[in-house]
């Protein structure tokens, strides 16, 4: 097999080799009032793992994006980096490991999932003629979910097989994407040629419209019930942008909208547990100590990071007495409070950037299905990191979304890293096919 020099990618890996340690560095100096480097093993068995996931697939030809990788593993870092300073971690044969060494662990299972993915998927006939195969089981998985899933926070999330657990959303979306891509492929034409109107609004035959709606539809009750609010918004988020995309129907856009105002509204009636974040996300102030105590010191922490930050290591959040979930919900906030205005503006360039080359993959595919999986799955984490980002600024009610690669989670890292193996494995397809055609 010839190799493929993936220079560019290298050259924006090397950096991570001295910001990833020197991060742990100062984390260190800060938090230990001494001036002494700590343990490294960590941020170097870090750099190990990406730098060996870019060997891999210089050895095995790929020719897929170049800048995926190096700005997953940038994000990550910043992530391993704050996970390191953070209190907390998991139990394992008595054990306690630290969140770091928790991440760093299942970044490494996730780019060998990212690889397998890249490497071993060169045909998406597994993907779109068994489309409906893929949507059924992403149903039942749910249904799973609702009967024997764990509730916590109020939302019925997760399924344990044993210690383990999982949350099957981060998989499912992918699930909806594939199918919602194979059946926009086959019948575009007729869904972007409108037959019928209903006022002013021109809608395509039921009988093509309906299959997508019923899926669609099923899935959004069923994450509906389960109270998992945060994935139902990304959900619909993801469904209207692929089939705007595939159509280029603004009416399609407008439907979608109003749907969404009377579905909020009527969950706002239906659930006690969207309408407490609803009303904490209007007055946090109203119950500072209870209901509203995570958003008000999270916009203190926003406030006392100004412009250029605290520092590293020396951001108070994370000893606030009673402030869970930073390691999950508001990472991005205890990153803005040490690194200021101008690090999160950074952090999420990396994250615009990352959809960007998402889309840039969907442009050059080489057939319908593919650019538009390519779309789906960028939207996906382009939204994922809208939603909870925009929920630590106040800006929208706060859900349990994770900041891909960035958050505490086996769940969302391996997910998130699939995502990019696909993204990978189009990249390299338009690649090698563009090779055949005539100049």
């Amino acid at each position: 097999m010839r190799l493929a020099w993936r220079g560019t990618e290298l050259w924006l890996l090397l950096p991570l080799l001295l910001l990833v340690p020197l991060g742990f560095v100062i984390t260190h100096v800060a938090e230990s009032q001494v001036l002494e480097p700590g343990p490294l093993g960590l941020a170097t068995a870090y750099v190990a793992l990406v730098l060996a996931a870019h060997l891999v697939l210089v050895l095995s030809g790929h020719r897929g994006d170049q800048l995926l990788l190096p700005l997953v593993a940038t994000i990550g870092a910043i992530g391993i980096v704050m996970l390191n300073r953070l209190p907390g971690g998991t139990s394992l044969l008595g054990l306690n490991i630290g969140l770091a060494v928790t991440q760093v662990a299942w970044f490494g299972i996730g780019l060998i999932a990212m690889l397998a993915v890249a490497i071993g998927f060169r045909d998406d006939g597994l993907l779109r003629h068994y489309k409906y195969t893929w949507a059924a089981g992403g149903v039942a998985l749910l249904v799973f979910t609702i009967l024997f899933g764990t509730e916590i926070n109020g939302a019925r999330l997760w399924i344990y097989i044993g210690p383990i657990g999982f949350q099957p959303g981060e998989f499912i979306k992918i699930v909806l994407v594939i199918f919602i891509a194979g059946y926009l492929a086959e019948n575009r034409a007729l869904l972007a040629g409108a037959s019928y109107r209903i006022g002013p609004i021109s809608v395509p035959p039921l009988p093509y419209l309906l299959p997508m709606l019923a899926i669609f539809f099923g899935v959004m009750l069923v994450v509906a019930v389960s109270n998992d609010l945060g994935t139902a918004l990304l959900f619909f988020g993801i469904f209207l942008t692929m089939l705007f995309v595939a159509t280029g129907r603004r009416s399609y856009v407008l439907i979608g909208l109003l749907l969404f105002v009377t579905g909020s509204y009527v969950a706002y009636r239906l659930f006690a547990h969207v309408r407490l974040r609803v009303d904490v996300w209007l007055d946090p102030f109203a119950d500072p100590s209870g209901a509203g105590y995570q958003i008000v010191h999270a916009l203190y922490a926003f406030g006392r990071g100004g412009l250029f930050g605290d520092g590293l290591g020396r951001g108070l959040l994370p000893t606030v007495p009673g402030f869970f979930a930073i390691q999950t919900d508001f990472i991005f906030t205890a990153i803005a409070e040490e690194l200021g205005l101008v690090g999160a503006f950074a952090l999420l360039a990396f994250a615009v950037f990352l959809v960007f080359r998402g889309l840039r993959v969907a442009v050059l595919a080489r057939d319908e299905f593919s650019s538009l999986l390519a779309v789906g799955l960028t939207t996906s984490i382009g939204l994922q990191t809208l939603i909870i980002v925009a929920g630590n600024a106040k800006l929208i009610p706060l859900t349990g979304i994770t900041f891909p690669f960035l958050s505490y989670g086996g769940s969302s890292i391996l997910a998130s890293f699939l995502i990019i193996g696909l993204l990978l494995s189009i990249s390299h397809r338009a690649a090698a096919e563009g090779d055949q055609v005539p100049r």
